[in-house]
């Protein structure tokens, strides 16, 4: 499907104050908004619903964890699949100008690399599957830090967007390199990616391993050199961490907490939480209700 290009261009007028040179906002998408280029970056997350997102020549279907970086002069529009109000297509959108990012290479000199890759000319859009849920994490902050806006928010919406830039550069050197070419290190952090998004399921060192293409001894001794802990050690402190979360905002039993984790066996589960937080899962839960004033 060919799209028309827009000679609607914002020029950013309407969202950058001179003392704060970014915009983060979370947005409903619908038909009213034109297709449009706009003299800004703009980097794009789908937080909830599908869709499809015109960009340039191109429909591109979007769904929860899509992400678009979106340069300088890129006409494009986002479409909900369906107008049902019950399954809206939410986006963030974090917008700042070239001089942003050249700002921030002053101030981040050991990114300067990186800043350059997203400031060149004619740079194309592009877009990556954010299978662990980094980047949603990463624009949660965003968000809350923009809105809220306490004491040197923008100091932190500057590192945030500085990590954002740095995940998407090395995807983007990594999805540019050949099987061969590709460091070691890339190995580990794919794995650790999956950790983070699968680690109620089943994983295991030798799947692991062999989807890196490495031998269990040598992808051991690369994740133990990159996260100073072995791969089981790792994994249970991912899950230890869920079920802390689970415990603190959700009323599940701690059975229910254990299995939503990955933990089938539920005497190890309160073994392990008590070697891991110094407490029994119902103390942990009690300590922050308690915290909260809820107890």
């Amino acid at each position: 499907m060919t799209v028309r290009r827009s000679s609607f261009v914002m020029s950013g007028e309407e969202f950058f104050a001179p003392d704060i040179p970014v915009f983060v906002n979370r947005a409903y998408e619908n038909f009213e908004l034109h297709e449009h280029s706009h003299a800004f970056i703009e980097i794009t997350y789908v937080s909830e619903g599908s869709g499809v997102h015109y960009i340039d020549d191109e429909a591109v279907p979007v769904e929860h964890g899509t992400l678009f970086f979106i340069p300088v002069g890129r006409s494009h529009v986002f479409r909900p699949r369906t107008t049902k109000k019950d399954r809206p297509l939410v986006v963030y959108n974090c917008l700042f100008p070239l001089s942003y990012v050249s700002g921030l290479r002053g101030a981040y000199p050991q990114a300067a690399e990186i800043c350059d890759y997203f400031i060149v000319e004619q740079m194309s859009w592009f877009s990556v599957k954010d299978t662990a849920g980094t980047y949603h994490m990463l624009f949660r902050e965003l968000y809350s830090e923009f809105s809220a806006r306490p004491p040197g928010y923008l100091a932190v919406i500057a590192s945030l967007i500085v990590r954002m830039l740095t995940g998407l550069y090395r995807q983007q050197l990594q999805s540019g390199a050949s099987a061969g070419a590709r460091p070691q290190w890339t190995a580990v952090d794919e794995a650790i990616a999956c950790i983070q998004g699968n680690y109620a399921g089943g994983l295991t060192l030798s799947g692991l391993a062999a989807a890196a293409n490495l031998s269990e001894r040598q992808f051991s001794r690369l994740f133990r050199q990159q996260t100073g802990m072995s791969f089981t050690g790792y994994l249970h402190n991912i899950r230890m961490d869920a079920a802390c979360r689970l415990l603190a905002d959700t009323s599940r039993s701690v059975a229910e907490v254990a299995a939503a984790v990955g933990y089938a066996d539920l005497k190890f589960f309160h073994q392990l939480f008590r070697r891991k937080i110094g407490m029994a899962p119902r103390q942990y839960r009690f300590s922050v209700l308690a915290g909260s004033g809820q107890g």
